[in-house]
């Protein structure tokens, strides 16, 4: 669940007096009206977290119950009720094994085919929130772990912890993080950004390099949130940013760790790779009417509108939108502007933003670091799903600032994070590793015995290797002595291997099982969404008459959020069963490994998320109507954790 520990799963504010689900005891709630109001949403938790009925129509009973090994999706009270009850639930605890073999086969060709590619365009913008990646609160502070962590008698306020974000993308996580650290915390956050990509890094290094010299000019967050999302640049943007990668081309690693007072941290073959970039940024014509003018305006537009799925999904994103935010977004959207209001209003952008060119290209075989800098001119290269709304949590921004125009709103909120950042820099909090590597390949760079790290997120490079892959490579930087170490995976492709992980469809009208299925999300959605307007929830009753098409014409109005309220927890436990079996390639067993086999991948144990509300350092998945749709999350995203057992 996406809120904090002690606040209410409904409005967020802190509980002081907790009312909790009657049937879970799970969800948490600071009054009887917000568990009232959260209980369509709640419904799927809710099914896999209340005690269990036997699955055998003879008996009913609900108590401890041992889940069918085979196809995870029934329960028994005992070996008798399961073998009286097998011949009715054969077919389908059959039909779910035959569905982990197949999806193991696709898992296991994906797998072996990435190998010999890599990603197609610089993940300037993420394709997730940002989040915290350390937690100390529901971690190293919480009453329940405070005397198993580090040594008993530190302070988890003073003490020291390490991150290692592999796969970083941009710096949204880390300053997340940083933002987040609880009041009163003394000690030092080493973290190690690590990207295969040296664009991506090239910019993560200027912005901290921007972070740490200029930490003293009072507009330094807002000119650097600017050059971050910015399609046009004003003239003294422009020209800072032109100072700054001239200034990065004259130093050394070590020149780097001395202007920045020690904060960074890079070798001088990872520096040399990121020159070339900043260098080919410098000599791009950035002025609006000069010769060979790079005009990412027209580029970004032949991206975006060329391209039929592009299209689509722009005109799905702004019918989700609240009204009062859609002319700000249409504005973006044409213009690709993200500056604010006022500085719009007294100078004009007229310089192209040369840190938003990249490569293009979807290599078809495996290719040297050095080889992806040289291929091609560089080009406008941000994929059309991926913006700066997509990034922030709408909830806490609107918390921070809420304004009508979308990027007046995130503007702020991005830049109050960049100053708490440079504070805490300047407080001596942060020390900053960048390196350009696969993390698959780590341990090349990263001595196992000097590095061990109380975080390991791994972004969603699982979608691409497979778990056990990436744990086997994680493990052994994780610290032994931090019994809250924690390993993060992500997951964003997983359901579409396994079939009917999501409701609803082309092909829902031809079965009557999955049409009711879908006619009943879409009602626990309507239900939930005007769970707060008396006036429309009295109107609710007609629903129970909706028939598909019915539903697909509330959906054409805007209510894609439906998958919410589908208990899809059996597909994705089917999926890592499956992506176990695709990885495990010395295995000469045909058989899907059971959940409990999966859940000690590696020597590490996962912490169960079908047992209840059990991730500790981020959420298993984020509420999506909560957010109404402002942000690009889809309700299909999940994270796991991996500890020490």
């Amino acid at each position: 669940m996406d809120v904090k520990v002690g606040c209410c799963w409904r409005c967020e504010n802190p509980i002081e007096r907790a009312v909790a689900c009657f049937s879970c005891g799970e969800a948490k709630y600071c009054s009887e009206i917000c568990r009232f109001r959260d209980q369509w949403r709640h419904t799927p938790e809710c099914e896999e977290w209340r005690p269990k009925q036997c699955s055998n129509p003879k008996c009913l009973e609900v108590s401890r119950q041992l889940m069918c090994s085979a196809c995870c999706n029934a329960w028994y009270c005992g070996e008798t009720c399961q073998r009286q009850h097998w011949k009715d639930h054969k077919p389908s605890c059959q039909e779910r094994t035959q569905e982990i073999k197949e999806a193991a086969t696709s898992l296991k060709d994906k797998f072996n085919s990435h190998s010999e590619k890599v990603v197609q365009s610089p993940y300037y913008v993420g394709n997730a929130l940002a989040i915290d990646m350390l937690n100390l609160p529901g971690n190293e502070l919480c009453s329940e772990d405070i005397k198993s962590t580090k040594t008993p008698k530190q302070d988890p306020l003073e003490a020291s912890y390490s991150i290692l974000s592999a796969g970083c993308g941009n710096l949204r996580n880390w300053i997340h993080t940083v933002t987040s650290l609880p009041n009163g915390f003394k000690g030092t956050l080493y973290t190690v950004l690590n990207d295969f990509d040296p664009y991506v890094q090239a910019r993560n290094v200027l912005q901290l390099y921007m972070m740490t010299t200029y930490s003293d000019d009072p507009n330094i967050a807002e000119r650097i949130t600017t050059i971050w999302y910015s399609l046009h640049l004003p003239k003294e943007d422009y020209t800072f940013l032109v100072d700054c990668l001239r200034s990065l081309l004259g130093l050394s690693a070590d020149d780097l760790g001395e202007v920045t007072g020690e904060v960074l941290n890079l070798t001088e073959a990872d520096m040399c790779l990121m020159r070339q970039v900043w260098k080919a940024w410098l000599e791009l014509e950035c002025q609006k009417g000069h010769t060979n003018y790079i005009d990412l305006q027209e580029q970004r537009q032949k991206m975006l509108y060329e391209n039929q799925e592009a299209v689509v999904g722009i005109k799905m994103y702004k019918k989700d939108l609240p009204n009062e935010l859609l002319p700000s977004f249409e504005e973006y959207d044409k213009h690709g502007n993200f500056i604010s209001r006022a500085i719009l209003r007294s100078r004009s952008p007229q310089y192209d933003n040369p840190t938003l060119t990249g490569y293009r290209y979807m290599f078809k075989s495996q290719v040297t670091i050095q080889e992806i800098l040289t291929f091609g001119r560089l080009v406008y290269c941000i994929e059309s799903h991926l913006m700066p709304f997509g990034e922030w949590d709408y909830l806490k921004v609107k918390k921070h600032h809420y304004n009508k125009s979308m990027v007046v709103m995130f503007h702020s909120f991005i830049s109050d994070q960049i100053k708490q950042t440079i504070a805490s820099i300047k407080a001596g909090a942060q020390r900053v590793s960048v390196m350009i590597c696969n993390c698959l390949d780590l341990s090349a760079r990263l001595d196992v015995e000097s590095y061990r790290f109380d975080r390991i997120f791994t972004s969603n490079i699982a979608d691409l290797t497979g778990t056990q892959t990436l744990l086997k490579a994680m493990k052994p930087f994780l610290n032994h002595e931090n019994k809250c170490s924690t390993v993060i995976t992500h997951y964003q492709h997983w359901y579409s291997f396994i079939p009917f992980a999501i409701t609803g469809g082309p092909n829902t009208a031809s079965s009557t099982q999955r049409s009711a299925e879908m006619v009943s999300c879409v009602k626990l959605a309507v239900r939930d969404i005007y769970s707060d307007d008396e006036e429309k929830l009295s109107r609710l009753d007609s629903l129970a008459t909706y028939t598909y098409e019915e539903c697909n014409e509330i959906m054409e109005r805007g209510l894609y959020s439906f998958q919410e309220y589908f208990n899809n927890m059996v597909s994705f436990v089917s999926y890592l069963r499956a992506e176990y079996l695709a990885v495990n390639k010395d295995s000469q067993s045909t058989k899907p490994p059971s959940f409990q086999k999966v859940k000690q991948s590696e020597g590490l144990q996962l912490r169960d998320f079908r047992r209840g509300n059990s991730n500790k350092v981020v959420p298993f998945r984020y509420r999506y109507n909560a957010r109404l749709d402002v942000n690009t999350i889809r309700g299909m995203e999940r994270m796991l954790e991996w500890h020490f057992a």
